[in-house]
């Protein structure tokens, strides 16, 4: 069964991938949406995860179709994630305003004009980094912040890696790979330079616990901290899929930061006042994070990275 997975993911991401490219947006959806829902009937063992996960995280508030739901079109949105990162290289501006918007970019450019960059903090949910695509095609110096990369297992996967890694000197985007200082992720909001990054990413210090729906989560104060330092203003973020099947990128106002004498609890306050702010999100599209929350608990059971969640 697993041979047939990755065969599956292979198909996608090689033979598919050019031919997807030129297809018309709906037909590329049809068929991407094939491919999900083949994996969906092959992997019983993702499928039942997704569904465990999303249970113990929203509880009652879905019942058992709705989870079903849930979890079929978190297959869907992991297949459309797959060709997007595959392509960012090959991606022009036409080609994005045919799948994807851009809104409150406004907010952005009154941010950047305190010069002090901005930091545009979102989930791994949806298709999280069009949001590198879409600065860039506006002209906007961007970067993705990453941690040192997860390493593929298995042939397929490891071919998938390397494939990313060759095609990554061709993105419209900068990517700053961070194993310990931030001095680079400084020197870049230094020249007002936008930072994308996830909040629920397993690197980082300082992680506090706070409540998320009916988990509690361990998330890291460090972005907080790194905007009180540097002055870079926080912008939440969140890429959300519409009916229509094109992709909304949401840049939200400036988040104002709570003052406080104490810096460790002005740091829980304001990254607890984020968290809250993105629950929205989450609640109103779980499958846009249900199968990252399926693959987070996966690289725990597999001893290559630490948990979101401690209950």
């Amino acid at each position: 069964m697993k041979k047939i997975i990755d065969l599956i993911i292979w198909f996608v991401w090689f033979p598919l991938r050019d031919f997807l490219l030129l297809t018309p947006h709906r037909v590329k959806h049809f068929i991407l949406g094939f491919c999900a829902a083949l994996f969906y009937l092959a992997d019983s063992r993702r499928r039942n995860g997704v569904k465990e996960e999303v249970q113990l995280l929203y509880g009652s508030r879905f019942n058992k179709k709705e989870i079903n739901r849930i979890a079929r079109s978190s297959f869907d949105h992991f297949f459309n994630r797959l060709f997007e990162n595959l392509y960012y290289g090959r991606i022009d501006a036409e080609y994005f305003n045919r799948i994807a918007s851009i809104e409150g970019l406004d907010h952005l450019k009154t941010a950047l004009q305190k010069n002090k960059g901005a930091l545009l903090i979102q989930f791994h949910f949806g298709s999280f980094l069009l949001i590198l695509l879409a600065l860039a095609f506006q002209g906007i110096r961007v970067n993705a912040f990453a941690g040192a990369p997860l390493k593929g297992e298995g042939y397929i996967k490891k071919k998938l890696v390397e494939l990313r890694n060759h095609e990554r000197e061709t993105y419209p985007f900068g990517v700053l790979t961070i194993r310990s200082s931030l001095l680079p992720v400084v020197k870049a909001l230094k020249k007002n330079e936008v930072i994308g990054v996830t909040i629920d990413g397993r690197q980082g210090t300082n992680f506090i616990p706070i409540r998320l729906f009916e988990r509690t989560a361990l998330f890291s104060t460090g972005l907080i901290d790194l905007s009180i330092r540097t002055g870079a203003p926080i912008l939440p973020l969140a890429v959300v899929r519409g009916k229509d099947k094109k992709q909304r990128v949401i840049i939200e106002p400036e988040m104002e930061l709570i003052k406080s004498d104490d810096r460790e609890e002005m740091l829980r306050l304001n990254l607890e006042k984020y968290i809250r702010n993105y629950e929205k999100y989450l609640l109103n599209h779980p499958d846009h994070m249900a199968m990252t929350l399926y693959s987070m608990r996966e690289e725990v059971r597999k001893g290559i990275n630490s948990p979101l969640f401690i209950d």
